[in-house]
């Protein structure tokens, strides 16, 4: 199922290029911060109870249930947090969040503008840890050799060109970092 949330915030970007995660095969995806409450919140829970009764029908409901447990649900209803330290990581406190995962094909992205941003270098600046964007999703219920998993694929973003940078680093240094520091031009016999 389709569905399109909006406002919330970006973590862990694998948009210009698909990334490894653990012992995973490189994928493209996210880690989207949803409020609890909202109504990103509501569009997923929505979508996650419309595809397992689709897939279950009579028994959804308790196979959800069990998925849940398992984590073997796409949208977390809990903090993210450390392995190593337990604390959740920046802007996961107090969040729900959804796991997103594109196996081949890469989400699209948007300006607010609805210009389409294609080259790498622009979506890694743009596509930002703790960028607040609107997200393209589908979710969908996985029930094969490999087991029972509700799924969400992020199928695209638009950027709104908000949002606190959380993830560390914030791109290339530009002349105005370096504006006080520079020498005069050498004049031709200050060459010679």
């Amino acid at each position: 199922m389709q569905i399109t949330i909006k406002n919330v915030r970006l973590a862990f970007p694998a948009i210009a290029a698909p990334q490894a995660f653990g012992d995973g095969e490189p994928a493209y995806g996210a880690k989207l911060i949803i409020e609890p409450e909202s109504a990103a919140h509501a569009a997923i829970e929505d979508a996650i109870k419309k595809e397992a009764d689709m897939k279950w029908a009579a028994k959804s409901g308790t196979i959800l249930k069990r998925l849940e447990r398992d984590n073997k649900v796409a949208f977390v209803k809990d903090e993210y947090r450390s392995k190593k330290t337990d604390e959740p990581y920046a802007g996961f406190e107090g969040m729900f969040y959804a796991n997103t995962r594109n196996a081949k094909d890469q989400p699209s992205v948007f300006t607010k503008f609805g210009e389409k941003v294609t080259d790498r270098n622009e979506i890694e600046r743009l596509a930002y840890s703790g960028a607040i964007v609107n997200a393209s999703l589908d979710v969908w219920a996985m029930d094969n050799k490999w087991g029972q998993r509700i799924n969400c694929s992020l199928r695209g973003i638009m950027l709104t060109g908000e949002g606190e940078n959380f993830g560390g680093g914030n791109g290339s240094a530009t002349e105005n970092d370096f504006a006080d520091l520079f020498a005069d031009t050498p004049e031709a016999e200050d060459v010679l």
